[in-house]
């Protein structure tokens, strides 16, 4: 078989499921044992498999490398918002990973007696707080500032270190500890 027809073959296939609006060379086995072309479920289904794989427990989040690959993994792409933390040992070791509250596109309601519950109950040294902005906007709102704040202090109250609140817009993400707004008045 020369290019030009593999080539020929690829668009043939292209053309057949082009209401999935993008060409997948992953290909998996079928019920019949025939292969065919993954689905868009099945190819986010597997990379959240390979994302809980690379971010196992016990990795250290100690870099905003780290931290920020750990959350825009998590977090990237969602339709909408997301508010979870990441809970931490006394050496930055995960512990876990846990979405807490789910929202809207726009917002998400967030009660800090969730998170300290949740801290507790990982018993956790510290947090990572995250959540994802779907309008694309790695900006903190005011409302994002004020419930920091508000969880950090719940979370001082039993000697747990809120390290960080990232947001993560599409690939881009911001740390609130790293642009100073973390422990802001």
């Amino acid at each position: 078989m020369n290019n030009s027809s593999v080539a020929s073959t690829e668009f043939i296939r292209y053309a057949e499921v082009r209401e999935v609006a993008f060409f997948s060379a992953l290909q998996v086995r079928g019920a019949d044992d025939e292969y065919r072309m993954a689905t868009v479920e099945e190819i986010l289904q597997e990379a959240r498999r390979a994302i809980d794989v690379k971010f196992q427990k016990g990795i250290t989040l100690t870099t905003s490398r780290d931290t920020r690959d750990f959350f825009k993994a998590k977090l990237a792409g969602l339709e909408r918002e997301v508010f979870g933390a990441a809970f931490l040992n006394n050496q930055n070791e995960l512990i876990c990973w846990e979405e807490i509250f789910y929202g809207s596109i726009a917002s998400v309601e967030v009660h800090p007696r969730e998170v300290l519950k949740a801290a507790l109950k990982h018993n956790a040294a510290a947090v990572i707080l995250s959540h994802n902005h779907p309008s694309g906007s790695v900006l903190p709102s005011r409302q994002d500032k004020h419930i920091t704040r508000i969880i950090s202090q719940a979370l001082a109250l039993v000697n747990i270190a809120l390290l960080d609140h990232v947001i993560v817009a599409g690939n881009e993400c911001t740390s609130m500890a790293e642009t100073g707004m973390l422990h802001a008045g």
